[in-house]
């Protein structure tokens, strides 16, 4: 007993965790799906012909955009295996932990991003 709570085996521990980074996983695949899945819509392209000068097209940005949340995505999922570990053992549920692991690394990787921007743009 630690804390006025049972002992847990590990085997319990390993599996909780388990379950939380799947449940993240699966958000952060979700959230990769529907970055995809903007890029198939069909979308009135205007034509480049006339532009002096660099011009990105409806269908150019859906798939910069699909880069970018991609590689967002992957950031934020090996933040959330770190994360998971901590919420699975402070929560009842894992599929719960997994979600806040999902959301807490999400967060975290926003605030990383806006962070360099912000450093880029002082210096």
């Amino acid at each position: 007993m630690h804390n006025g709570e049972p002992a847990t085996t590990q085997s319990t521990q390993s599996t909780r965790y388990g379950t939380a980074v799947l449940t993240s996983f699966l958000w952060h695949l979700a959230a990769f799906v529907a970055a995809w899945l903007n890029t198939l819509v069909d979308r009135e392209d205007t034509s480049c012909d006339d532009a002096g000068g660099f011009c990105f097209t409806a269908h150019g940005s859906a798939e910069l955009l699909f880069i970018l949340i991609t590689i967002f995505l992957v950031f934020s999922l090996l933040v959330s295996l770190a994360t998971a570990a901590g919420f699975a053992r402070r929560t009842r549920s894992a599929v719960l932990a997994g979600t806040l692991a999902a959301a807490t690394s999400a967060v975290v990787a926003a605030a990383l991003i806006i962070a360099l921007f912000v450093l880029n743009a002082a210096f």
